[in-house]
């Protein structure tokens, strides 16, 4: 059928809008003029159309709207374990780092810091130590205590100044050298004065009875010898007066192959420079007495101010 083509200017009477039921808030009358019935189809048709599109459209709002609520609850219950499991992995992480930096830093073996001591020892520099000697009795009693002052250089060369006293009895100030071949010795009393090879000093040293044996007096070889004579260890760390930070090492018990009087030995070593700052070794001697030898290092002395040649 073919429509009547309307003016664009054409709008349906009024009564015709109570027809279209999409318009009218009741129901539509149950009779159409003739007149009206296109115009009313049309209205229906396109009303039609555009509620079918929109209930789509409706239904596909509401189910995008759902997924969204589903997926924030699903966000809600899954975010809390996500949360916990990024802290918890974070606790670990800090926990674990926490206690690697609480961990105190490993100490070096006993060999490796003797040896950077005897390695430092062997520079061609002149030290100056502190030497205390003292011997005790059977009693447990000083009998002899002395204070003195020793500067070395590598190559057994050394040079010992002090005084001995065994309880009242003063001997003035003697005094004891190595050129690193000739040992030589000069006390109080110029008459009693000798020297000899360094390699035959038994003669010499015997003049000193048990006060000391030479070999303490040349530091390199006697810190280089501790291996040989003890077993030693790392035990701590110390700081000083000056702020350095020092190894301590001990002895536990003289190794088999020592020698029979030696009894034990701690020192102190510079952990920057390696040098040893303080060292002290007990022995025991005939009759029940002991021996304690303790060195202080002092730092340089110049090497003009040192000669280790016989002063005669």
């Amino acid at each position: 059928m073919n429509l009547p083509e309307r003016d664009s200017s054409w709008q349906p009477p009024d009564a015709w809008r109570d027809l279209d039921d999409t318009l009218a808030d009741g129901p539509a009358p149950a009779t159409v003029p003739d007149e009206a019935r296109q115009w009313l189809g049309e209205q229906r048709f396109v009303h039609g159309l555009l509620r079918a599109l929109h209930t789509a459209d409706a239904a596909a709002r509401e189910a995008r709207i759902e997924t969204l609520l589903d997926r924030i609850d699903h966000e809600a219950r899954v975010e809390p374990r996500r949360r916990w499991f990024l802290v918890a992995a974070a606790a670990a992480l800090l926990a674990t780092f926490g206690v690697w930096a609480a961990l105190p830093e490993q100490l070096p073996t006993a060999e490796a810091a003797v040896q950077r001591a005897v390695t430092e020892l062997a520079r061609e520099v002149h030290r100056r130590f502190r030497l205390e000697i003292v011997l005790t009795g059977a009693n447990g009693k000083d009998t002899m205590r002395s204070e003195l002052s020793l500067v070395t250089a590598p190559g057994k060369r050394f040079r010992l100044v002090g005084e001995f006293s065994f309880g009242s009895l003063q001997l003035g100030e003697c005094r004891l050298g190595s050129d690193g071949e000739q040992l030589w010795f000069l006390p109080a009393n110029p008459l009693f004065r000798g020297s000899e090879p360094l390699a035959q000093r038994e003669h010499l040293m015997s003049r000193l009875g048990e006060v000391l044996d030479v070999g303490y007096l040349d530091v390199q070889e006697l810190v280089k010898k501790l291996p040989e004579d003890f077993d030693l260890r790392v035990v701590g760390r110390e700081v000083d007066a000056a702020g350095r930070s020092l190894l301590r090492i001990e002895t536990s018990r003289p190794v088999s192959s020592a020698h029979a009087h030696l009894r034990s030995a701690w020192l102190l070593c510079d952990e920057e420079s390696g040098m040893i700052t303080r060292l002290e070794i007990e022995s025991d001697l005939a009759r029940g007495m002991s021996r304690r030898l303790h060195l202080e290092y002092l730092g340089e002395e110049p090497a003009g101010l040192v000669d280790y040649k016989r002063p005669w």
